[in-house]
């Protein structure tokens, strides 16, 4: 093995720890959050507050955190094409354990404002998740479905250990003297580690292409212009349109199949816990191994259409059957669609751009998928007012216009 190979292989082994702590830090408080607003005995809010204020503002700081990858995605990644991935990302890595580090003391000195604000700017900093996107479309030594694959896959393996490691780190019956401010305080001592593993196991950013012509910083920030543009090229806004329809889908599943689980089935939190498992463990499946093995079988526009149709077919399936068996089977075939057209679709869209704009690019994939997870977070409420059984359908029929969308607009 080549001297550069196995630089390649370090480099994407560190930048798969930068995307499961970046996800591991979306799906921690997951378990804790809820706690905070709604049980009076671990409550920050005032005694008399009322229900509807408390899940108001329960949403609110759940959706903070995602709003500000929204935005933080694509300038940290367009920042990156045009001065360099490695400094960047170190600087955004140590930000974000200052960030967590004030959502630990905010939550120890119960000021709510101060909660909802570093969860912002944490998840503003944890844009980062694009630069390490980007910098894996850099290593030319190792396949983008292969690259890409491990990174989804990762980030799968965190939102299955994420909120079981908050729960646990927030518990003072399984560590004295353990609170709710934990868990942050520990991502923030492992973000601050992860940024000086990077500043040694990272190539110099001196060493990149640096494009010609920079753009400015207002114009980075200035993200709808940004979109706008990037929306001019009709094959690259047909591709974003189907990751963030099929991204829209995948996220409603994510957020209230646990609900119409414990709504139909009465299942509880050890039960839950078994689903997430099976579901987690076959999107890494499908995201590691399945996508790179997929792209040598048959083309990828093939495996999108069958990823997006076949996912609002079994989501049918799950709203259907009457067997606890047969619908965690289901669950497990859903984990390994989602993993095999995700990676699938992101490896169109990195090939869609030039290498100058992959940071960029990455940066907006993923934004207008945060935009949709926050939204989610904010109308959750809302939406089951209707029933968990309408949202899962709902989820199909958006899954479903995916596929038929695609069909209609070729590459």
């Amino acid at each position: 093995m080549t001297q550069k190979i196995v630089g390649s292989k370090r480099q994407l082994t560190t930048l798969l720890l930068i995307v499961f702590f970046g996800f591991l830090g979306i799906s921690m408080p997951y378990l804790i959050f809820p706690a905070l607003f709604l049980n009076p005995e671990y409550s920050i809010l005032p005694a008399n507050s009322e229900l509807l204020s408390q899940a108001l503002l329960l949403g609110t700081t759940l959706a903070v955190y995602p709003l500000g990858q929204f935005f933080g995605s694509p300038i940290l990644g367009g920042l990156s094409d045009d001065y360099g991935r490695k400094w960047l990302l170190v600087g955004s890595l140590l930000m974000a354990a200052c960030c967590n580090l004030l959502t630990g003391l905010a939550l120890h000195w119960h000021w709510l404002w101060l909660v909802i604000a570093s969860r912002f700017f944490a998840g503003l900093m944890e844009g980062n998740i694009s630069i390490a996107r980007a910098m894996a479309a850099d290593i030319k030594s190792i396949s983008k479905h292969e690259t890409f694959g491990k990174i989804n896959a990762v980030a799968s393996v965190a939102f299955l250990v994420g909120p079981i490691m908050g729960g646990l780190l927030a518990d003072n019956k399984v560590f004295a003297g353990a609170t709710s401010a934990t868990p942050f305080y520990a991502m923030s001592v492992l973000f601050f580690s992860l940024s000086l593993a990077s500043v040694f196991l990272f190539i110099d950013s001196s060493a990149r292409e640096f494009k010609d012509e920079k753009v400015s910083i207002w114009s980075r920030i200035n993200l709808f212009n940004r979109l706008f543009n990037l929306f001019k090229d009709k094959q690259l806004k047909s591709l974003l349109i189907v990751s963030s329809f099929f991204a829209l889908a995948i996220d409603v599943f994510y957020e209230f199949a646990p609900v119409y689980l414990t709504a139909k089935w009465m299942f509880g939190p050890a039960d839950l816990i078994l689903y997430n498992s099976l579901l987690c463990v076959a999107l890494a499946v499908g995201n590691g191994w399945l996508a790179p093995f997929s792209s040598t079988r048959f083309l990828a526009r093939r495996g999108i259409i069958v990823s997006t149709g076949g996912f609002a077919l079994l989501l049918l399936g799950i709203v259907l059957t009457n067997q606890t068996l047969m619908m965690m089977g289901l669950f497990t075939l859903c984990g390994l669609v989602i993993g095999l057209g995700w990676t699938l679709i992101t490896v169109k869209i990195s090939d869609a751009v030039p290498d100058t704009i992959q940071g960029e690019m990455m940066g907006v994939q993923m934004s207008l998928r945060f935009l949709g997870d926050a939204l989610i977070c904010i109308l959750g409420g809302l939406l089951l007012l209707v029933s968990p059984k309408l949202i899962l359908f709902l989820a199909a029929c958006i899954s479903a216009a995916t596929m038929i969308y695609y069909i209609f607009h070729k590459d």
